[in-house]
């Protein structure tokens, strides 16, 4: 889903920088496949690397602060794009505080046993997920509709 999220926003903001714009979705897709095979790794599914995984998501998504900041040094003028970062912005955020709900296994490391139907960790986690992807997609639709604004590229 991190990885996904990458794609539509810097496809639109940087569609007239083909090369930039490359370099970008390799990165974050180099970063995807590591996380599958950090993943699908038995012997990285235990308990003992919760905290590896968590930095592997994280850091994930942080990549996207070079393409942010670009594209707001790029495209400063436009409204739609400095709306749309500032949506991307609260979705890291979401998806950050998620993350901390996951490493620390907050609620159940306080009341064992208390949480293991409704309100544990893991759930708390893909609660704040679904916010993030919410927000992604009001990014999304504000870099959408720059683009449709700017068509022509200025070579």
């Amino acid at each position: 889903m991190i990885v996904c999220s990458f794609y539509a926003p810097i496809y639109y903001v940087f569609f007239c920088n083909p090369y930039i714009r490359t370099l970008y979705l390799t990165t974050i897709s180099v970063f995807g496949v590591m996380a599958i095979v950090t993943l699908l790794s038995p012997s990285l599914s235990s308990s003992r690397f919760r905290s590896f995984r968590a930095t592997l998501f994280l850091s994930m998504g942080f990549s996207g602060v070079v393409p942010a900041v670009h594209a707001l040094v790029t495209h400063w003028e436009h409204p739609h794009v400095v709306v749309a970062l500032g949506y991307e912005l609260v979705m890291a955020i979401l998806y950050a505080t998620g993350a901390v709900f996951y490493v620390t296994r907050i609620p159940e490391r306080w009341k064992p046993g208390a949480f293991d139907i409704a309100g544990h960790s893991h759930q708390i986690f893909h609660f704040f997920v679904v916010l993030g992807a919410l927000a992604h997609t009001l990014a999304t639709l504000q870099v959408m509709e720059f683009r449709r604004g700017s068509p022509t590229c200025a070579f």
